[in-house]
């Protein structure tokens, strides 16, 4: 029994292993090519939570959208980010560092990583500069909060006791549900209008720190 569960678990090991390998040999195309995977599934999963009887369908497209953003984009700024933070305040893994490290994120990164996501996926989709200057306004300091109750203590982490090479990695696999959510709040409030409209509001504008409805009661602005 105990060698039927080594060998199942042999593959795993082996792409674990071959994974590793691409992380020496091309970091960045790795690290790009994994953030570009997750991406596409975060998509797919808020898809699948944002859908309703008047909007069943997967839409490609947009999936397509987010998934080049995390490959072109996101991981290779983030990438270079990581490397700043270890060149200017050390490689270590202590404690200091690793808080000097997620305060440095927070406070540089993590306003103009979020306007770029909005942004560029927002041209993507072909609105103008007024209407993505809306969508800025509608959404990047509600997800900002967001960011700021679930991040600090999860980059602290990150920082603390992962290595540099699987940090980004890391950061992804925690971040399947934050992609999630940036998705749903990406396109939710512009795609899905009045589908239960007689439903009560169960969570009013002053219960949650950022504007998150379920599926089937999407609230009207």
């Amino acid at each position: 029994m105990a060698s039927a569960s080594r060998s199942a678990f042999r593959p795993v090991v082996r792409a674990w292993k071959r994974y590793l390998e691409l992380l020496e040999e091309k970091p960045l195309v790795t690290k790009s090519l994994s953030a570009g995977a997750i991406a596409v599934g975060g998509d797919i999963i808020a898809q699948k939570i944002d859908s309703s009887p008047d909007h069943p369908d997967w839409d490609p497209q947009r999936t397509l959208r987010l998934g080049v953003y995390g490959t072109l984009i996101a991981a290779p700024l983030t990438h270079g980010w990581y490397k700043i933070l270890d060149g200017r305040l050390g490689a270590g893994m202590d404690f200091q560092t690793s808080l000097k490290k997620v305060a440095a994120d927070q406070i540089l990164a993590a306003a103009p990583f979020t306007a770029l996501f909005f942004v560029c996926n927002s041209a993507a989709e072909g609105l103008n500069a007024t209407q993505i200057k809306d969508r800025l306004d509608s959404n990047l300091w509600p997800t900002l909060k967001a960011n700021w109750a679930i991040w600090p203590a999860a980059l602290l982490i990150n920082f603390r006791y992962v290595p540099l090479k699987l940090r980004l990695l890391t950061v992804n696999i925690l971040g399947l549900g934050w992609g999630t959510y940036l998705s749903m709040v990406q396109h939710r409030q512009h795609e899905h209008k009045n589908v239960h409209p007689n439903l009560p509001d169960p969570y009013p504008e002053d219960s949650l720190p950022v504007p998150i409805y379920p599926p089937g009661n999407i609230k009207e602005e």
